[in-house]
């Protein structure tokens, strides 16, 4: 038994010992051809072109399909060509049906909730806040695709005005946005297309309260009206240049609850855009603005608007980012000639011509903080005295706000202004000095559509 236990541990110790000097044999006999290129990549190569042989398409075959499969895409990008979009009516590989996308609608809406105090006395007059915290507007709306040639918007709002809520719908339009030569057509109520702030509704500015000159010249929130819009890309290459004509009924002018007066004329307006990359993420538009409407339905009164705006933005990955802006306004009323009763003469009544700009900067230190700053300038080039004389008037405003990012769909921002009205039109109260607080809390639901850069 002594003899038979010592003879299975000899052969124990002996498998043992083969085993493992069998299987490093196998493994280095079966090497991969990967360490063989890192012994030698020009061998290893030339070893693996030949075992492939017959077995693997040729270098020549691929690049034939890859021509061809090259040659096929730039024959379906010539439908599409002079065209804002890259829908046509001619369906492309992988491309979505626009039919489904229309069952695909964007749902938005937003709150936007403001709180007023002024120290000196309560408001109410032409401001839309008294010293109280209020809904100022709840707002929602609804955007999709129709079909492979039409896009149509809605957008309705209530706004709170003495403690009372009024809907009214704000944007109901249908656009065509893939006509050929790069232009596009929008028809229906929209905020028409001047200026900077007009197209962007009161939740998403980045301030609080409108600048005077914007409350002054176009009213509490931005210009609509029922009309076509017309805007074509002109085709420079060294900057984006876009034109904008538009035709309105013209019957009413900024907020309004009713459909307005009937006009003898329509209201016609342009804007020239011009949008230019600086590079290192920074980027620039300006545009030039010009709108006609008659105030009164007798066509006498004529009214002439003429704007500049421009924005400059700075963003490093939604960490950082600067932007400053303004917009300045001119605006010339023209009045019926007059006939002297005594004389039969008639005489060119003066106009009355008003001015102003803001100047707005905002920088985000911080993913969730900012700081704003603006100031406002208004006066009125046409008032007189009591003597017939022109009298000195201005407006002028300084306001500073911090603004809390939660994220792209909510903000809470507060600020306060210091406001100075001079008016040697009067003859009391010439000089007046305000104070003024503001608390805004705005939440979005939903898809809200893209901001304007």
């Amino acid at each position: 038994m002594k003899f038979r236990f010592s003879k299975t541990i000899s052969l124990v110790r002996l498998v043992g010992f083969v085993l493992p000097v069998f299987f490093a044999f196998w493994l280095y006999a079966d090497t991969n051809d990967w360490e063989k290129e890192l012994e030698d990549p020009k061998e290893s190569k030339s070893s693996s072109k030949a075992q492939t042989t017959g077995k693997t398409v040729n270098s020549e075959d691929w690049e034939a399909e890859l021509d061809k499969d090259l040659k096929d895409q730039e024959t379906r990008s010539k439908v599409t060509e002079g065209s804002r979009g890259v829908t046509s009516n001619a369906q492309q590989p992988n491309q979505i049906n626009r039919s489904a996308q229309n069952l695909m609608m964007d749902v938005s809406a937003a709150i936007d909730i403001v709180g007023a105090w002024d120290r000196n006395k309560p408001r109410g007059t032409g401001e839309r806040i008294d010293n109280k915290l209020d809904v100022r507007s709840a707002e929602f709306g609804f955007t999709a695709a129709v079909d492979q040639w039409m896009r149509a918007n809605f957008l309705g709002a209530a706004h709170g005005e003495d403690g009372k809520y009024y809907f009214e719908v704000h944007e109901a339009n249908v656009i065509f946005p893939f006509l050929p030569l790069n232009t596009s057509l929008k028809v229906g109520q929209m905020f028409i297309d001047i200026g900077r702030l007009n197209r962007i509704h009161l939740h998403d500015r980045p301030f609080t309260m409108n600048p005077i000159v914007h409350e002054k010249f176009i009213g509490f929130e931005s210009a609509m009206d029922t009309g076509a819009e017309f805007s074509i890309l002109l085709p420079w290459k060294w900057i984006t240049q876009e034109l904008v004509l538009g035709a309105t009924n013209g019957k009413k002018w900024g907020h309004s609850h009713s459909e307005g007066q009937q006009k003898n004329n329509p209201m016609g307006y342009a804007h020239l855009k011009h949008f230019y990359y600086f590079g290192n993420n920074w980027g620039t538009q300006f545009g030039f603005s010009g709108v006609r409407f008659e105030p009164t339905t007798d066509r006498r009164n004529q009214r002439y608007l003429y704007g500049m705006d421009a924005v400059l933005r700075w963003n490093r990955s939604n960490l950082r980012e600067l932007m400053i802006m303004s917009e300045g306004w001119y605006q010339q009323e023209i009045f019926p000639e007059q006939l002297d009763p005594s004389t039969f003469r008639s005489s060119k009544a003066p106009s009355r011509d008003q001015w102003g700009y803001y100047f707005f900067m905002d920088y985000k230190f911080h993913q969730l903080w900012s700081l704003g700053y603006r100031y406002d300038y208004f006066t009125d080039k046409s008032l007189v005295d009591k003597n017939g004389k022109l009298a000195d008037n201005a407006i002028e405003a300084h306001s500073t706000q911090i603004t809390f990012h939660s994220s792209e769909f909510g903000r809470i921002r507060g600020s306060v202004e210091r406001r100075y009205i001079q008016d040697y039109s009067k003859t009391e109260f010439q000089e007046q000095r305000e104070w003024r607080f503001y608390v805004q809390a705005v939440a979005i639901l939903g898809s809200h559509p893209a901001h304007s850069y």
